[in-house]
């Protein structure tokens, strides 16, 4: 008898179980001298921290809004994906019985779900995790709670968040807009899909089971006259509390009601004269009480060429007294002076006061009209459920009764008055109000006569006597609070740093509210944009090295040693982190240099990375560095600090550091197809480039690559002295149609003079580059044999699909066929030339026979990969992903740190049952080197493997939830 059998009989023996029965079940669906000071987080030019400029070059890197169709079909190839490699619906581990797909051991994931340290202009003790979307509370068990995140799906706690299940690795797409559960039956949890800000993505989904599996999607349309608009982001979902079958959903296309299982139904929404036929996207719902709803929103240009349409217009205001039925515009209640400077908005209803909607208190909190310069207006009380509103001066021209220096008014919002908004009311008391802005949070207790600061987001860098809470507001949530807490109610309040809790926000004095983080701790919905990892001359203690750069949670550094386990990663640099670089040497048992960027910014430090070590490091670079800065080191350079970086237009260069000195322009001279050459770099259409990324051949010196707009791609063989330029990606000599979004790319290691290399793409259309109209070319979807991945062997002046499937173009065995879906990052490995690794948007595929097959290896969640990194010696591999953190997946045998701990719930039925007993005593004795480890059987120790100590601590739990 094996081992496994006796550990599971005595197991089961030791529990009084019987053997479970044989019965079909289902799994679930230099010298220092650019330096130029030290990190500043706030007060420089361009404004590093803001999120339309985010929002604005994350347009620009895919070069179009995104395509409503191709992000239906994105997701819906990400379902086949997910059936194809054995994903469970809800979760991105393989189920039992179903193995790796390439051989290599699975995906860990390596974090972040901790941090001992945060450094900000400061150093702070705390814990965060991705941005958030929607915090949605049990109505009456404390221990439970969902939390919506905006690129990393949803998760679930069952022990008051002490630790978290994601509950959507499967789903096919984790960038969520909006979730609710029904009040009068909680095991009922419903899902809108879109982050409105970065990641559009159609859907609606409803879980009968708590989050255990979900529904087929359903996709909201709407149409208005000849056009009909696909929605691409829930904003906001209510349901009825006296009708468990009748929801609400505020979509950028329109507002609908839907019973969670037909088609969604689009309402009539009149404009201001009360003529109907006009589009409006919507941002907010709410529940007056019987029968009473109200919805604000704002008008849609239908005559913009972007799709979707652009939000450019005023507010609107709209009530129903029949259930949403029918609707009547609203804003003749708001204030005269006002209601023409009115933006974005969002509704929030006292609760206690829904008995009668004709005397509902509700409160509107509005930006103003101006995108570009956004502030806050005001916030609007109404004591008649929203047929008319007051200001209460909760804007510039009002004063807390604690200012200070970084909210001396009570302009919350800020310039980000269309990004960040939240506002709640205290369930019991109509007079207690909470506003989450940008920097600080703010509180009444007299229903808008005065208000006071109640946190700041960097307060020990501001001098100012607050506690601290992560900027930039997204969500906020009352429910029970845990008896450990002293029972009673709980405030939850989340935006881009995470999750907090407080049980005396809405009692304290001001700027004297217990504010806590711990919740963050095994969050793993970081949104990641790079990552860096240990160089192939580093001594062996630093091999676990992992740097990555984060949206507004700054750039990361691994802390393998630190008491609350590997899968901690301290913040060294603050804002949004972007690229990071590292040296190739290291010095004694720290790298000689790590670089990290945030927007317009590049620094250094030659201390390995700490935090407060990172200095200024942008000394020769004259031309404007963009909001995206990408980082790149050359490894086949005599010298181990030689970095590669670009510039923004009109600059529109290439810059290289050598050594650790100033930047040098390399941009020399380009050569383009038609045979004219010119020193500066320019699209098929003449125009100036934006870069996207920057790479240098992994063996050969001098050897570099550049990807822009337009689908541009440029190469240099002699350290860019002269570049050549390829025609439009994807074209070649029998084929005009090219493809925009390039992305990264990859040098074939096996060519040393550098016309071999793969580049990616993430755009969803092809494009005709013979079209006379070279501004605005006809376009279509991607074809499938076209696909996302394009190589040359003459730099870029033909191209070939690289579509797998056992043949090029795309056309053979479809279990081995590389998606047709957007890629953000590709990586040759520098050992093996026939091996590719790719990030698409739902996942990682590799291929070993140079692109002919590719397959997926399991464990890792359908979610975006956005950078590849690769172990000395092809070791290892490790990814960022956009809201799961880290992932490492190791290709050889040898020891590697832990990563994030499972839970025991391997079958994911929310249940750790004799099922989950039985694959766990299956995976003893393995580790992530093993085709048969699960991460999620391992519970405990600071190794990857599955021993006698997770089983001891799987049977402390037993039947209990994860």
């Amino acid at each position: 008898m094996s081992n496994s059998m006796m550990r599971l009989l005595c197991a089961t023996a030791a529990l009084g179980l019987a053997w479970p029965a044989a019965a079909a079940r289902d799994p679930g669906s230099g010298d220092g001298a650019p330096d130029q000071g030290a990190v500043s987080e706030r007060g420089s030019a361009p404004d590093p921290d803001d999120a339309r400029a985010r929002s604005e070059a994350v347009r620009r890197l895919r070069e179009e809004d995104d395509s409503p169709e191709a992000l239906r079909r994105t997701l819906l190839v990400a379902r086949r994906e997910r059936d194809r490699a054995g994903v469970v619906a809800n979760h991105g581990q393989a189920a039992r019985g179903q193995s790796a797909t390439s051989g290599a051991g699975p995906w860990v994931s390596l974090g972040p779900s901790h941090a001992d340290d945060d450094f900000n202009a400061a150093e702070y003790h705390s814990i965060d995790s991705g941005r958030l979307r929607g915090i949605v509370p049990h109505p009456s068990d404390p221990n439970l709670l969902y939390l919506a995140t905006a690129g990393g799906g949803v998760w679930k706690t069952f022990d008051a968040g002490a630790s978290w299940e994601p509950l959507t690795d499967g789903l096919g797409s984790l960038a969520v807009g909006s979730i609710a559960l029904d009040p009068a039956n909680p095991d009922i949890l419903y899902l809108g899909l879109g982050d409105p800000f970065d990641t559009a993505q159609p859907g609606l989904l409803r879980s009968l089971d708590g989050g255990a599996t979900f529904s087929e999607p359903v996709f909201p349309s709407a149409t208005y006259g000849s056009q009909t608009l696909l929605a691409t982001s829930v904003r906001d979902l209510k349901v009825d509390p006296t009708d468990s079958g009748h929801l609400l959903i505020a979509t950028n296309v329109g507002l609908f009601s839907w019973d969670g299982q037909g088609a969604p139904v689009q309402l009539a929404l009149p404009d201001r004269s009360g003529a109907s036929g006009s589009a409006f996207q919507l941002w907010s719902i709410a529940w007056v009480g019987q029968g009473t709803w109200l919805a604000t929103g704002r008008k849609l240009d239908l005559t913009h060429a972007d799709t979707p349409p652009v939000d450019t217009h005023l507010l609107g205001l709209w009530r129903s007294t029949d259930n949403g039925a029918t609707w009547t515009s609203d804003t003749a209640g708001l204030p005269a002076s006002d209601v023409n400077d009115l933006g974005r908005a969002t509704l929030a209803v006292a609760p206690s006061t829904t008995l009668d909607p004709a005397t509902a208190r509700v409160f509107l909190l509005s930006s103003n009209h101006d995108d570009a310069g956004a502030k806050q207006k005001d916030v609007y009380r109404s004591d008649d459920g929203g047929q008319t509103f007051t200001g209460t001066g909760c804007n510039a021209s009002g004063t807390p009764v604690n200012a200070n220096s970084q909210q001396p008014n009570l302009d919350v919002l800020a310039k980000q008055a269309a990004y960040n908004q939240a506002i709640i009311v205290d369930p019991d008391n109509p007079d207690i109000v909470f506003v989450g802005g940008q920097l600080s949070m703010v509180r009444t207790l007299d229903g808008g006569a005065s208000w006071s600061v109640m946190s700041d987001w960097l307060p020990a860098a501001d001098g100012i006597p607050l506690p601290y809470l992560h900027a930039d507001f997204h969500a906020m949530a009352y429910g029970p609070a845990p008896a450990a807490s002293g029972g009673g109610k709980m405030f939850y309040v989340g935006g881009d740093g995470g999750l907090f809790t407080s049980i005396d926000a809405f009692s304290a004095a001001p700027g004297t509210a217990r504010i806590n983080d711990s919740l963050n701790a095994g969050l793993v919905t970081h949104l990641a944009y790079s990552l860096a990892c240990a160089s192939e001359n580093w001594p062996a203690e630093l091999q676990g090295f992992v740097i990555g750069g984060l949206q507004d949670n700054g750039t990361r550094l691994r802390a393998p040693n630190s008491a609350n386990g590997p899968s901690t990663f301290n913040q060294v640099v603050g804002g949004d982190g972007v690229g990071v670089a590292v040296s190739r040497d290291a010095v004694g048992t720290i790298p000689g240099a790590v670089l990290a960027s945030s927007p317009f910014a590049i620094y250094r430090s030659t201390s390995g990375g700490s935090g407060n070590s990172f200095l200024a490091f942008n000394a020769g670079i004259t031309g404007p560095l963009p909001f995206f800065v990408r980082l790149a080191r050359e490894d086949a350079a005599a010298d181990g600090q030689t970095f590669l970086t670009f510039t923004d237009p009109n600059d529109s260069s290439l810059y290289r550091s050598v050594a650790g000195g100033t930047w040098a322009n390399i941009d020399g001279l380009v050569h383009y197809p038609a045979g004219n050459s010119q020193g500066s770099f320019i699209d098929y259409a003449s125009q100036p480039i934006s870069f996207h990324d920057v790479h240098a051949h992994p063996k050969a010196a001098g050897v570099y690559g550049a990807t822009g707009t337009a689908g541009s791609v440029f190469s240099s063989a002699d350290g860019g002295g002269n570049w050549t330029a390829g025609r439009v990606l994807g074209t070649n000599g029998g084929r005009a149609l090219g493809i925009k979004g390039a992305t990264q790319i990859s040098f074939d290691p096996g060519d040393n003079t550098g016309a071999g290399f793969l580049v990616a793409s993430n755009s969803a259309f092809v494009f005709d580059t013979t079209s006379a109209n070279v501004k605005n070319p006809p376009v279509q979807a991607v074809p499938d044999d076209f696909g996302h991945l394009f190589k040359t062997t003459d730099r870029g002046l033909t191209w070939t699909s690289v579509t797998g499937g056992g043949a090029i173009p795309r056309g053979g065995n479809v279990n081995t066929q590389l998606p047709n879906a957007p890629i953000e990052a590709v990586k040759f490995d520098p050992n093996d030339r026939q091996t590719v690794y790719v990030g698409t948007w739902i996942g990682l595929y590799k291929s070993t026979n140079g692109g002919v097959d590719f397959t997926r290896d399991r464990g890792l969640p359908l979610v975006k990969v956005t950078d590849i990194c690769i172990a000395p010696q092809s070791t290892s591999l490790k990814i960022s992903t956009y809201g799961r953190g880290f992932w490492q997946l190791n290709l050889t045998p040898g020891g590697a740190l832990a990563g994030v701990r499972g839970h025991g719930d391997l079958d994911f039925n929310q249940r750790l049952d004799a099922f989950d007993l039985i694959d766990l005593v299956a995976a003893m004795g393995t580790t992530n080197q093993s085709a048969g480890y699960r991460q999620e059987a391992d519970l405990v120790g600071n190794t990857n493997a599955v021993d006698d100590a997770d089983l001891a601590a799987f049977l402390a739990r037993f039947g209990s939830a994860p």
